[in-house]
């Protein structure tokens, strides 16, 4: 029996636990690993160690304890740090190396490698504690701040002048792991996220998607919508090309690789990427949109075979809205299986278990539950999502509704 530690417990690694099961038919002991003892995936866990995905020590000796035979995480950039650190310590099998991660997480590491080899992004420093104006002189305003080493938009700020500026980079040396935030020009444009598969060496796009961002949130970028296809036009070839050049430039192989990037009049400009899985239970999207499992290719590469992947074009239009609330205590979510069964929503996920306290609606982790809608045009999509947003609810414990339906 294969012994395997999962590094976080949210929704996308209870599918990876469910796919462990399915490729072992279920002879696989699971071990999960979680800085807090209430995340959802500890019921489908054989273990649960309640240990930091990123105290790197405590979880190797942990793994030691335990003669794990892999360490693996989806769908978050932070433990692949950890995971590819254990792996190489105790001889593990891993498809990233300790510097393929350092590379792929540490956004100075990559704004740097992404300047030297030409793939388009924004202009930018990287600056620490002991910082000056003049080290932002050649910048141009509005601009963007963000931790090198954060994870689900912690920290990262968009600033219209120096007063702001101040403000709240604050913010970002405090969720920066290592002290240093990367400043950059903010571009205008739709935001798109593709995902790919590297089969080989060969980047191969499986879907790419628009965002839409909470309008009301002016210095964040707290996505409340994703649209497929994109709501405006993308240059798909340029997207292609760059798939492949990030691919062959950062000597990717057999990997998901999430790209986020800006479609501006100049063309696309690279955010970041990373090589996993994008988040927000977009496994389930990409097989909706494409046919292709990514999270049962996942473990089959991790597993050392090589699946070979064929997206199709399985919708012609899809939508995934993801709910927030006002401040208040979640205990349970309304309307979501009626719309199910009137065929208005394809399906939904609860991302927040009940009795849990919300405090706001600033980043992905916040989110409490998202729902899926398909339709033959946009407009069908946005008819759905409209009158979603007429039934739906989250209700407290007084049975108030406490849903942000001001954001459709």
């Amino acid at each position: 029996m294969k012994k395997i530690m999962v590094l976080a417990g949210g929704n996308d690694q209870i599918a990876l636990i469910n796919e462990l099961r399915r490729y072992f038919d279920n002879d696989v002991y699971i071990i999960l690993v979680d800085m807090s003892s209430d995340v959802k995936a500890i019921p489908f866990a054989d273990k649960f160690l309640q240990i930091s995905t990123m105290d790197r020590e405590a979880v190797l000796k942990a793994a030691k304890e335990e003669r794990i035979d892999y360490i693996l995480t989806a769908c978050g950039d932070q433990p692949l740090s950890t995971m590819a650190y254990v792996s190489a310590q105790m001889g593990l099998p891993c498809y990233l190396t300790e510097e393929n991660v350092r590379n792929l997480t540490n956004k100075l590491y990559m704004k740097r490698m992404m300047v030297d080899n030409g793939i388009p992004t924004s202009k930018f420093v990287s600056i620490n504690k002991d910082w000056k104006y003049s080290d932002i002189e050649n910048l141009t305003f509005p601009l963007v701040v963000k931790p090198v080493d954060s994870n689900g938009s912690k920290g990262v700020k968009k600033v219209e002048n120096k007063e702001e500026f101040e403000i709240y980079l604050k913010d970002a040396f405090r969720f920066s792991l290592s002290g240093d935030v990367i400043v950059e020009e903010f571009n205008e444009g739709g935001e798109v996220s593709v995902d790919v598969y590297v089969e080989g060496n060969t980047a191969k796009v499986l879907s790419t998607i628009s965002l839409n961002k909470i309008k009301q949130n002016k210095k964040s970028f707290t996505i409340v919508q994703s649209c497929y296809p994109p709501e405006f036009d993308c240059n798909t070839e340029e997207i292609i090309a760059i798939a492949q050049k990030i691919t062959d430039v950062f000597k990717l192989h057999d990997t998901p690789l999430l790209i986020q990037a800006i479609q501006t009049n100049d063309g696309i400009k690279v955010i970041e990427f990373s090589a996993r899985m994008g988040g927000g239970s977009k496994f389930r999207s990409i097989e909706t949109f494409t046919g292709v499992n990514i999270m049962n290719v996942y473990v089959d590469m991790v597993m050392g075979n090589k699946p070979h992947v064929e997206p199709l074009p399985l919708v012609k239009n899809a939508s995934m809205c993801f709910v927030y609330c006002n401040r208040g205590t979640f205990v349970s979510l309304y309307g979501f299986d009626r719309l199910v069964k009137e065929g208005i929503i394809k399906y939904y996920y609860t991302y927040k278990k009940p009795e849990t306290f919300i405090e706001k609606a600033e980043i992905s982790s916040d989110r409490v539950a998202g729902f899926m809608i398909i339709g033959n045009s946009t407009e069908e999509v946005k008819r759905k999502i409209t009158y979603a947003n007429l039934v739906l609810k989250v209700l407290d414990k007084d049975g108030n509704d406490i849903m942000r339906h001001d954001l459709y």
